[in-house]
């Protein structure tokens, strides 16, 4: 009998134990700290009005690049994802069921092909287009997905959507060798994009500050050579913080710089 009541409490014990680690990871895989950034994303007038105003200076600067003959067959490349297709149903998604991105759950949203277009997109590629500037894509998607996506972009009839002028992730996140691919025919004038790593590879590197210090010495490119576009719901400035032992929430909180009450 004594045997089995300490068999019991063993039990007892190593299930409490499950459960609190299960509950853990519930807490650390949740995706409720997405709601209101999503929700801004998707809600707001000023996610609009921002969209707006970046590419109107993007045509700006399509006018001015189209009139320097200085520029030898100039493209501009834009980034795919929350540069010129919303996905924040995605996120939403995620919210919606407390879950975080996963590769297959991504597949089957870009596989839907029905992210709608960004506020200024397709009037801005086609206002490049007519003043002889190329439009070419680089994204980060899989190239398992091409299909998908020019599917998508078909369907919203933005310009370019072919195999030729999109370019999708085969081995490597940076985007530089893509880049270089472009360089050989065209010239490269502008980059628009949600995520700094869409401009140079140098703001890739997250750790001590460096994507911090690469923006000042790259600030006068900005609104010129680089269009950065909102998006609060994602991006690479997560990584270190993401890296960090603890739960990633946390981690954030400690960074945040507060006052004293």
């Amino acid at each position: 009998m004594k045997n089995l009541i300490l068999i019991l409490l063993s039990l007892s014990i190593v299930i409490s134990c499950q459960q609190h680690i299960t509950k853990k990871q519930e807490k650390t895989n949740s995706s409720e700290y997405l709601l209101l950034s999503t929700a801004w994303f998707q809600l707001s007038a000023e996610q609009k009005a921002l969209f707006y105003q970046a590419y109107n200076i993007a045509k700006l600067r399509i006018d001015e690049i189209a009139s320097d003959k200085a520029y030898n067959n100039p493209a501009v490349v834009l980034d795919i994802d929350e540069t010129v297709l919303d996905n924040s149903p995605y996120q939403a998604w995620c919210v919606e069921n407390d879950s975080t991105f996963s590769k297959k759950t991504w597949d089957i949203w870009v596989k839907k092909a029905e992210a709608e277009l960004l506020s200024g997109a397709l009037d801005f590629t086609n206002y490049a287009k007519s003043k002889g500037v190329e439009v070419i894509y680089i994204s980060n998607r899989s190239v398992s997905q091409l299909n998908a996506t020019i599917q998508n972009m078909k369907n919203k009839n933005l310009p370019n959507a072919e195999k030729d002028f999109v370019l999708l992730k085969d081995s490597t996140s940076d985007k530089t060798f893509r880049r270089d691919l472009i360089n050989e025919k065209y010239e490269i004038a502008l980059l628009i994009g949600d995520n700094l790593g869409d401009f140079d590879h140098v703001f890739d590197h997250r750790n001590e500050k460096a994507a911090h210090k690469a923006v000042e010495d790259y600030k006068t490119e900005f609104g010129k050579k680089f269009i950065v576009l909102p998006n609060p719901m994602y991006g690479k400035w997560e990584r270190p913080y993401q890296k960090m032992e603890g739960e990633y929430i946390e981690n954030l909180k400690k960074q945040l710089k507060s006052f004293t009450y």
